[in-house]
């Protein structure tokens, strides 16, 4: 990746990661209401019965009130779990969650290999931020590239940000899979048509 790129993203994720850690309470609150919503809505349209969705770090997009209606309403719910050396592998979500790998919240249940994310109807990932054409910015360890381009049958991507992280351009390296599209608080936004990416 040139200097220029790496950088880019550095400024990036740094500026994001300040925005998103600077918010209220109550601003979090808020747009994790409209965020469930926004959800809600896109895997409802789509007639999904299962989905991969992530349980939120801090700072990170909060995606608990979908998760809870997803619980209610049986919508099935993959949530990562961390690997070493940068892989995801998948647990239903029970809604009891435990620390792993990095801190990371995951559900306690039996592990499902990657693949498992290609026999869902939507794949849901968290990201630092994505652009008009559908460039996923995540925060530089490639779990989800990877994870990714992998699948044998690849979902609709969805990538889940704040309406300030979507951006015109972002830089794409060779190993950055696109997604299909993103959910904000206030809209969702498709980059290409659904099986396209």
């Amino acid at each position: 990746m040139a200097r220029d790129a790496r950088s880019e993203k550095i400024a990036v994720r740094s500026a994001v990661r300040a925005r998103r850690l600077g918010r209220s309470a109550a601003e979090r609150a808020r747009r994790g209401a409209g965020l469930a919503e926004q959800l809600i809505g896109l895997v409802s349209a789509h007639g999904a019965r299962s989905v991969t969705a992530y349980a939120p770090l801090t700072g990170e997009p909060d995606v608990n009130g979908f998760l809870r209606w997803a619980h209610e309403t049986g919508v099935r719910v993959l949530l990562p779990v961390s690997l070493p050396g940068h892989r995801i592998a998948w647990a239903v979500d029970t809604g009891a969650h435990v620390e792993g790998l990095h801190g990371i919240p995951e559900p306690g249940g039996p592990r499902l290999e990657t693949g498992a994310a290609a026999e869902v109807d939507l794949l849901i990932v968290p990201a630092c931020a994505v652009d008009a054409s559908g460039t996923r910015l995540g925060w530089g360890l490639g779990y989800y590239d990877r994870m990714l381009g992998s699948l044998d049958r690849r979902p609709p991507v969805y990538a889940v940000v704040d309406d300030e992280d979507v951006y015109a351009s972002l830089p794409r390296d060779a190993h950055d899979v696109p997604v299909t599209g993103a959910v904000t608080a206030s809209r969702v936004l498709r980059f290409a048509p659904d099986g396209e990416r």
